[in-house]
């Protein structure tokens, strides 16, 4: 069933993620007994596949779209180091203002100990909540927004991790926060979208990228409810309807933003997510992928979509 003239659009989405900045210092020997030496000589073959270009060009094509919020699912930077957060600062001011941009940190962001801690401040304005700009040390999540009738959770599931390593983790004190977001948002009958940076789906990332918790991120949701999932890490696109319990939940993961791509899978996109309501509790969301294309230099509409959103909590005017 598409979207007809018993729905209004009440808000509208858009998520990015990954977008790998790399800028480490001259001077290797810092990182001859750090596991940024091993980022670094990943990069040297990564380096060609993630294009700066693509990135600017998608964040100006993300500019001419109208959109209430910026979401980026994590991994602004590659290696944690001062130089590539203030980069990442200087792309989110030409995205948006704090205001209508939204970030969380990835598993790069927080590559070895401390990089997260020393550097967070860099994009506090874009890690803000409605409670506030001020966090504590280290901030605490989960962080929310709430627009409209939305409500977005931010979570953290970036953890530093020894060699080989990529796994993430929300986190028992994390975890009852997010329970405790989703149980007060139902009852102001909001729509609740869950940002993090790692995919919540058993099984759909390997053991060295997984999401430790998973599976109780899953009893939390099954509990609550939530209406949409939004994830990065993956570094292709993905979709479908994540198991939680009883409940189907639209999710959705999408290529690092730079991405020329090893494969199609992989190709640079971002995600347009459009919440249409109608009369009483029913809501629908309607969804565009916008693929960067090569050969023309620009993005486009790759494939589109809807889903019904279901148990969006007790309306109470």
């Amino acid at each position: 069933m598409s979207v007809n003239s018993r729905y209004a659009l009440a808000a509208t989405i858009i998520q990015l993620s990954d977008f790998h900045l790399f800028s480490p210092p001259h001077r290797i020997y810092y990182d001859l007994f750090s596991k940024r030496l091993y980022g670094r000589l990943a990069w040297r073959r990564r380096r060609h596949e993630l294009r700066p270009d693509i990135l600017a060009a998608m964040i100006d094509d993300i500019r001419s779209q109208a959109a209430d919020l910026v979401a980026v699912t994590g991994d602004l930077t590659h290696l944690g180091f001062r130089d590539e957060y203030l980069k990442a600062r200087a792309l989110l001011e030409k995205l948006g203002s704090p205001e209508r941009v939204m970030v969380i940190p990835g598993n790069h962001d927080a590559y070895v100990a401390g990089a997260w801690e020393k550097n967070y401040e860099i994009l506090a304005p874009y890690l803000a909540g409605d409670e506030g700009a001020i966090f504590s040390r280290p901030p605490l999540y989960p962080v929310s927004r709430s627009f409209g009738k939305l409500a977005v959770i931010a979570l953290n599931t970036a953890v530093p991790r020894p060699l080989w390593l990529a796994t993430g983790r929300l986190g028992a004190a994390q975890l009852a926060g997010l329970e405790e977001k989703l149980e007060f948002f139902s009852g102001r009958s909001r729509v609740r979208v869950i940002l993090m940076h790692h995919p919540p789906v058993p099984g759909l990332a390997g053991w060295r990228r997984r999401l430790s918790d998973d599976r109780v991120f899953l009893e939390v949701v099954a509990g609550r409810g939530a209406e949409l999932v939004l994830f990065g890490h993956l570094h292709y696109r993905w979709e479908n309807l994540l198991a939680a319990g009883k409940r189907r939940i639209p999710c959705f993961g999408v290529p690092a933003a730079a991405a020329l791509g090893r494969s199609p899978a992989r190709r640079s996109r971002y995600n347009i997510y459009r919440f249409y309501r109608a009369a009483g509790k029913t809501w629908r969301l309607k969804f565009v992928i916008r693929r960067w294309s090569e050969s023309r230099s620009l993005f486009l509409d790759e494939e589109c979509g809807e889903y019904e959103l279901a148990g969006c909590g007790k309306d109470n005017g």
